[in-house]
């Protein structure tokens, strides 16, 4: 038996010092507080957030290098093409190298003919002529084999195969074309969403509408967490399904894995503001029936009836937390408006639960 208690002892003093480490303190602060409204908002990107990755010639798609959903780079490839259009573009430029290799040849003969006096200055001309023809042509095909991601300069021979790349960082979105499909130029093949930053459509009514400012902020939920957002712009046109209006808020903090075009919540400050007393929502807790805070317990001198505090720090001496009544009066984020404490107070913001779990086998020590 005393070896049993030996071993539990040790434990339940770590135990304690455990928990006493996951409990952190934090400080009541006044904070601008405007009218909260509770709204729907869709998740969405810019339009230049969005790149679609098209053909630029008729063909054969004939490899994906990746699948929907997958992260790319600037610069990986995404699909191989098989062009006839490709096929003679390439041919004519390899032609007109060969070319341009014997208009030089021709215009060093007619130069040299042209000093000995065996040939006029406008057969000179005529040479130079045909050359910058020749060159010019050629200039321009390497051009467009360069806008396809072939390097003129390394092409030996006709080729027909070309490869598409991403423009930049994002998430395949979808893929538009069935492998093995023919396709026209400028046909969109795939989409690329750029997940950089996300922005979220806000509905309310016309009167709140009116009341937003480039200071509203707000909240919106997804998938169980809460991000903050700043006012973009008041959208021109009145949604016509809902009748409201339209605020384009930007999301601060977004996940990278987001859905765009989903519907969720968002809660909206809007003026007049007001300065409130705001505790985070997670030191809030439900004890004996009503809303507490967890305040310290040798630093609280507020009196209730007749020093109920002195009375509670009694029953509970090796406690130092007790419970403070709070009254709610918004919920904003992961903050919460409410009356009960002092600004500057401290507060348990962390651990709550196990500040709770004390007072609670305190109290059952005590009926014992």
């Amino acid at each position: 038996m005393i070896k049993t208690l030996l071993l539990i002892l040790p434990m339940l003093a770590f135990a304690n010092e455990t928990a006493t480490n996951r409990i952190i303190m934090d400080h009541a602060r006044m904070k601008p507080l405007g009218k909260i409204v509770r709204t729907n908002a869709q998740i969405t990107q810019l339009s230049d957030q969005k790149q679609k990755i098209v053909s630029r010639l008729p063909g054969h798609v004939e490899k994906y290098f990746v699948t929907t959903g997958q992260h790319v780079k600037a610069g990986d490839k995404v699909v191989l093409i098989e062009s006839i259009a490709l096929s003679k573009m390439s041919a004519d430029y390899v032609a007109l190298r060969q070319q341009a290799k014997a208009a030089r040849e021709q215009l060093a003969t007619a130069r040299k003919l042209y000093k000995k006096g065996l040939t006029s200055q406008n057969e000179l001309n005529q040479k130079i002529i045909e050359i910058e023809e020749v060159l010019a042509q050629q200039s321009a095909l390497a051009s467009q084999l360069d806008s396809l991601g072939i390097d003129a300069e390394k092409l030996k021979s006709a080729t027909d195969q070309f490869i598409l790349r991403a423009h930049a960082d994002g998430v395949v979105g979808e893929i538009f074309v069935p492998l093995h499909s023919n396709v026209n130029a400028e046909d969109p093949l795939m989409s690329i969403v750029n997940q950089s930053a996300y922005y979220a459509i806000a509905y309310l009514d016309l009167n709140d509408a009116m009341k937003v400012t480039p200071k509203t902020t707000g909240f919106i939920r997804f998938a169980g967490k809460q991000y903050p957002a700043h006012f973009v712009q008041l959208l021109p046109t009145i949604d016509k399904e809902t009748q409201r209006a339209k605020v384009l808020f930007m999301m601060m903090n977004s996940p990278r894995n987001i859905l765009i075009n989903a519907f969720t919540e968002m809660d909206i400050s809007l003026e007049p503001y007001r300065n409130a007393l705001m505790i985070k929502k997670s030191a809030l807790s439900l004890f004996q029936g009503e809303w507490v805070v967890f305040v310290e317990a040798h630093k609280s001198e507020k009196a209730h009836g007749h020093n109920k505090k002195e009375e509670e720090a009694k029953e509970h001496e090796e406690i130092p937390y007790l419970p403070e009544v709070v009254k709610i009066i918004a919920y904003y984020g992961d903050d919460v408006a409410i009356e009960g404490l002092d600004a500057g107070e401290a507060y348990v913001s962390a651990g709550v639960y196990f500040v709770k779990s004390m007072l609670l086998k305190s109290s059952i020590g005590d009926g014992d």
